[in-house]
């Protein structure tokens, strides 16, 4: 009996192993290709030194139907035609979201743009908000297609009730969903829900 309780922990421990790396590589897997993978060799200082538009104190728009989904300015942008790679140092990013066109801000130290898929990586000292929420990690990847982004690298995240870390976190900008992964900590305020009532 003892052996069939064993094998049987064995087992639930095993699968939930599986899902947890299934999960992992489904949603915490690099969904954009890096500038050394889309160039087939190159590090991103050597294509961007290749570049064949510089310019200073740039704004990219971005927009779909008419609308705006997102703008960036940078206070130096380098363009790659060939690999088709815009290199940018110290982007600002808004990004508009949702039917009420609710605003996403995120600045860092370095980023890469892919305005044909509408995507953005930013990375190094990524600080951002949206709403009451407050984001801090290493690097950032912005799927404007999914309305996702993808956060990496001592990743925080704060509410007014909340305090979340973690190595990892996705967040989905229409629902606000976000699943974290990787030595999770949440600390919860209970002061924030002090006025609301646990029964229905």
């Amino acid at each position: 009996m003892k052996r069939r309780s064993a094998l049987f922990f064995i087992l639930i421990f095993a699968l939930g192993l599986l899902l947890g790396i299934a999960i992992k590589e489904t949603f915490f897997t690099d969904i954009l290709v890096t500038p050394e993978k889309a160039s087939g060799g190159g590090s991103r200082d050597e294509i961007l030194d290749q570049s064949d538009i510089v310019a200073q104190d740039i704004e990219l728009v971005q927009g779909k139907q008419g609308a705006m989904t997102w703008k960036l300015l940078a206070k130096k942008a380098q363009y790659n035609q060939e690999r088709k790679l815009i290199g940018v140092e110290h982007p600002q990013l808004t990004a508009f979201y949702g039917e009420d066109r609710q605003e996403v801000y995120v600045k860092a130290d370095l980023g890469d743009v892919d305005q044909s898929n509408d995507n953005l990586t930013l990375y190094d000292n990524v600080t951002g908000r949206f709403g009451d929420i407050e984001l801090l990690a290493q690097h950032l990847d912005y799927v404007g297609a999914m309305h996702k982004v993808y956060l990496k690298g001592g990743v925080i995240v704060r509410r007014p009730d909340m305090t979340l870390t973690g190595a990892a976190v996705e967040i989905d900008l229409i629902s606000r969903e976000l699943i974290a992964a990787g030595g999770v900590e949440a600390l919860f305020s209970p002061q924030k829900y002090s006025g609301m009532s646990l029964n229905k």
